[in-house]
């Protein structure tokens, strides 16, 4: 019986103190900020532009990777064909290659016939225009699509951050849409051709437009481009390229003591670091001129 009593009066005891805790931690915080209605202050616009600003910053760090990536790609296709260049050697100091090289010099005989066959002979054991151009095209449209998903990925990031939450599905393609419109007004209004440039979303005349460069840094007259139609100067500039490689080697054929299949491999190495370099370098400008109308653009959807 004594027990019980005890037990009841060390029960009241724990109920009275916790009791008393409670009572007093409410009367000291009352209605805090830790209460059920507490929300956290709300970023001002000059932090959600900074916000934004830095979201850009990674946008075109992730550009300028996939770019590298891609113009990788379009080397290690060249790169692939140098196992070509030992038959195509073969095949240049062959008899029958030997008899091309003599046979412009008698009566009544086309005088590049044997620069002719070379060619012939490159796109058989190397690679041909229309494969070239496929590779080239599919390295800088490749790059432009990549620029046209970050931008998409870009313009959610931004569209969150000026809400202050993630996005539901549904508003996922609005805020890209109300984006590249901003993006456009901005080009629109702009009197810079440069803008203007790299403000087109159309993939096919982003592509064009650096794929014309390339091919200029290549060495092919933007002349002779130009005059051809627009659907057929891919691989009429890469016939020219073909073009400039062999003339590469044909300097060398003529040695009787020249290593040809050294020069082929030495004419691709070059090509190969010359093509990426220019899809690299020429993508790169995209970016930076893009990379300047987002940042000009927060500060249009900034409310």
């Amino acid at each position: 019986m004594r027990k019980a009593k005890f037990y009841l009066l060390a029960c009241i005891f724990v109920i009275v103190i916790s009791s008393g805790a409670i009572w007093l931690f409410e009367s000291v915080t009352g209605d805090k900020p830790y209460s059920d209605g507490w929300e956290p202050p709300k970023p001002s616009r000059a932090e959600i532009e900074e916000a934004c600003h830095k979201h850009i910053t990674e946008a075109e760090a992730k550009a300028t990777e996939a770019i590298k990536r891609r113009a990788g790609e379009f080397s290690e296709f060249i790169d692939s064909r140098k196992s070509g260049a030992k038959p195509l050697s073969k095949d240049i100091v062959s008899f029958y290659g030997k008899w091309r090289a003599v046979k412009p010099y008698l009566p009544f005989t086309k005088s590049d016939g044997h620069k002719e066959y070379v060619i012939k002979k490159f796109d058989e054991h190397i690679f041909t225009k229309e494969q070239f151009a496929a590779v080239a095209r599919r390295a800088i449209e490749g790059s432009v699509k990549d620029l046209e998903s970050i931008e998409n990925e870009l313009a959610v990031a931004l569209k969150q951050e000026i809400l202050g939450r993630s996005l539901a599905p549904d508003e996922v393609p609005i805020a890209t849409e109300k984006f590249k419109e901003a993006v456009k007004r901005l080009v629109e209004a702009s009197q810079r051709d440069a803008a203007k440039s790299a403000g087109s979303l159309v993939v096919s005349e982003v592509a064009a437009q650096v794929a014309m460069q390339v091919f200029v840094r290549l060495g092919v007259s933007a002349g002779i481009l130009t005059a051809s139609a627009a659907n057929s100067w891919w691989s009429f500039g890469a016939a020219l390229v073909i073009g400039v490689v062999v003339d590469i080697i044909w300097e060398r054929i003529d040695d009787p003591a020249g290593d040809i299949e050294h020069e082929i491999i030495s004419a691709l190495d070059k090509l190969s670091s010359d093509a990426s370099s220019a899809i690299e370098e020429e993508m790169t400008k995209v970016i930076s001129d893009r990379t300047k109308l987002w940042n000009k653009t927060v500060t249009v959807i900034l409310p």
